[in-house]
């Protein structure tokens, strides 16, 4: 199991896009997906759930003990498999945010006890900013995909990010690494090109990709579809399919050097 949350510092970046279309593109290349929402906006149902206005229960109903968590999960686009967050009031959201306050490893905990096949890819999509859901997932992640925009407040804000990843992921042993996605890119627009030449230089070695901005997103979305499936030929869908594959590369490099250092140690023991 890898779990693999997909976060960014503030709204409005386009970050359950991309969680979404990570997820088909990931099951497109045969690996086993589960996606799921961890941001209470629900919102990554519009994506890729195959009956959006089904998803209105899932993570908080199965997480409190009033459905169980095979009825939670759902089939979606692409052969994903689906956690949606669920529909829930604000007394319910409180106490939920409260028990996980509470258990700071309840969420890998949870994952272990599903019994996910080996390999299985666990794309969680989180709140943007700081909170208790960013903190459960950032204790799961194996890999952290950051989604920013070429713009300068994405710019200004990505020290908050790296903050809570030098807090909760990168100093355990079983994090393999972060990987940047700046979205939105426009190369007609000054401002946007200099700032990603800002962003490219910073993040040059961990730098998954960019997604050019593409009409073909926010018609998929309107049609409740991956821009995969809506759109296979568009900018958009290879831009997404170039991030997926470099995100499987830098996912096999990172477990071979994380067991090649055991693999020495063995041969020095014999």
């Amino acid at each position: 199991m890898v779990v693999i949350p997909v976060i960014s510092s503030k709204g409005g970046v386009g970050k359950t896009t991309i969680a979404a279309n990570l997820c088909t593109a990931l099951a497109q290349r045969g690996r086993q997906v589960l996606a799921i929402d961890l941001d209470p906006q629900n919102a990554l149902r519009f994506h890729i759930a195959n009956e959006p206005q089904a998803c209105d229960s899932g993570l908080v109903e199965a997480a409190t003990g009033l459905m169980p968590w095979t009825r939670a999960i759902r089939p979606a686009h692409g052969g994903v498999m689906l956690l949606p967050f669920g529909d829930v009031d604000d007394e319910r959201q409180i106490a939920f945010e409260q028990q996980l306050a509470r258990s700071p490893g309840w969420l890998g905990d949870t994952l272990e006890r599903f019994g996910l096949p080996a390999g299985t890819l666990v794309v969680l999509d989180t709140p943007p900013g700081p909170s208790v859901y960013l903190q459960q997932a950032l204790r799961a992640a194996s890999f952290g995909v950051v989604a920013v925009l070429a713009d300068a407040g994405s710019f200004a804000t990505l020290p908050i990010v790296e903050r809570m990843l030098d807090k909760y992921a990168r100093p355990r042993g079983g994090y393999l690494g972060t990987g940047y996605v700046v979205n939105q890119i426009d190369p007609g627009k000054r401002l946007n090109h200099d700032v990603f030449e800002l962003l490219r230089q910073r993040l040059r070695p961990e730098l998954l990709g960019m997604l050019h901005l593409d009409q073909a997103v926010p018609e998929a979305l309107a049609s409740a579809a991956p821009v995969q499936r809506y759109a296979p030929m568009s900018q958009a869908t290879q831009d997404i399919d170039a991030c997926a594959e470099r995100l499987l590369e830098r996912l096999d490099t990172a477990r071979q050097a994380a067991s090649f250092p055991t693999l020495r140690t063995t041969e020095t023991n014999r």
